[in-house]
């Protein structure tokens, strides 16, 4: 089954142990006042840092570090990364239990005040960055939707391109979310439990297609 066969999604992934804040903050960055001092961080530190200085190639839009970024995919490589342990020590090995998928629609993003796109990861010299909904035409969508990053055949750009992402500068406000995806009935009960709590009705589906098995 094809991921995000519309072309109309963007996705994030994080910790569960995260949900809590961000039903009550929204989105941020780690840089946002009001950031998570207790953020559980799944990514790769040395990306993170680099991006913390890497300039927006578009005129006034500061560096890739103050946006928070999501992907056209749920299935990264970076949670395939995670969830296999594929660098392990340098991105701990997660289970598909302790990621959650937040979806957003792409139309919504795209009002906010400040925001881009890339064809491929954002802090990569040869990648494209755009503020303009019609150059979406120019992301690879069929190795997106396909969940194909093999580069096997020769094509050694393609995790390059599959890694296109939406980037929103400073903070997503809860009420961007359309959707929460989890890997198993047990996760869906638990985020319902937090949803209930922080008196927010958001759909919550289990989505084993979203994960790596």
């Amino acid at each position: 089954m094809l991921i995000n066969r519309d072309k109309t999604f963007a996705y994030r992934i994080t910790h569960r142990d995260n949900l809590a804040h961000i039903l009550e903050h929204g989105l941020l960055t780690k840089h946002h006042p009001l950031a998570d001092q207790n953020f559980v961080a799944i990514g790769n530190p040395e990306i993170i840092d680099v991006r913390s200085s890497t300039l927006v190639k578009l005129d006034g839009y500061g560096v890739i570090g103050d946006y928070v970024p999501f992907y056209f995919t749920s299935k990264s490589i970076m949670l395939f990364n995670i969830v296999t342990g594929y660098y392990e020590p340098k991105v701990p090995r997660r289970s598909n239990d302790e990621i959650i998928v937040i979806r957003c629609l792409i139309d919504t993003l795209s009002q906010q005040p400040q925001w881009f796109f890339t064809d491929g990861q954002a802090n990569d010299v040869e990648t494209n960055h755009y503020n303009d909904l019609t150059n979406l035409d120019g992301i690879d969508w069929d190795c997106i939707q396909q969940s194909n990053f093999r580069k096997a055949d020769g094509d050694y750009d393609r995790p390059r391109r599959y890694q296109a992402e939406f980037l929103v500068r400073n903070n997503v406000s809860v009420e961007c979310i359309d959707g929460i995806g989890v890997y198993s009935d047990e996760m869906k009960e638990w985020v319902e439990q937090k949803l209930k709590a922080a008196g927010l009705a958001i759909p919550i589906h289990v989505q084993k297609r979203y994960f790596f098995d």
